[in-house]
C-alpha cells in the first residue's frame, strides 16, 4: 500500500475524505519521501570520517523546513487533532468542557416557577 493510499484510507476512516484532497495527499507523500532522503544524506555526511559541518547544517535546515511543510499539509488535510475539529463538529467535545453560559431571564423565571 502506497503512502497516498494509506492517507486516503485514514481520511476515509475519520470520515473526512474528499477526492479533492488527492493532490494534497500526493504532495504530502512526495514531501515525506524527500524528507527521508534528506535525512539519509544528512546521516551520510555526519558519519563521514571528516564531517562537513556546513553541509550538515544546510541539510538540517532543509529537514526542518520539510517538517514544517509536512505539518502544514497534515493540518490542511485534517490529520491533526486541531484541524480535525474544524472538519468534524463535536470531535473532542467530550474532552473539552464548554463553559456554562449564563442563563437568560426567561430561563431563570422558568426555573423559579418549577421550583416553587
Amino acid at each position: 500500500m502506497t503512502k497516498e493510499q494509506k492517507y486516503a484510507a485514514e481520511l476515509r476512516r475519520l470520515g473526512i475524505y474528499d477526492p479533492a484532497f488527492e493532490p494534497t495527499i500526493h504532495e504530502l507523500s512526495v514531501l515525506e519521501r524527500e524528507q527521508s532522503r534528506t535525512r539519509k544524506a544528512w546521516k551520510h555526511v555526519s558519519e563521514a570520517s571528516e564531517p562537513d559541518t556546513v553541509a550538515m547544517d544546510k541539510l538540517y535546515q532543509v529537514i526542518l523546513q520539510q517538517g514544517k511543510m509536512i505539518l502544514a499539509l497534515r493540518e490542511t488535510l485534517g490529520l491533526t487533532p486541531k484541524s480535525l475539529k474544524r472538519f468534524r463538529a463535536g470531535f473532542g467535545a467530550a474532552e473539552e468542557e464548554a463553559p456554562e453560559k449564563p442563563k437568560t431571564m426567561l430561563e431563570i423565571i422558568q426555573q423559579r416557577r418549577t421550583a416553587g
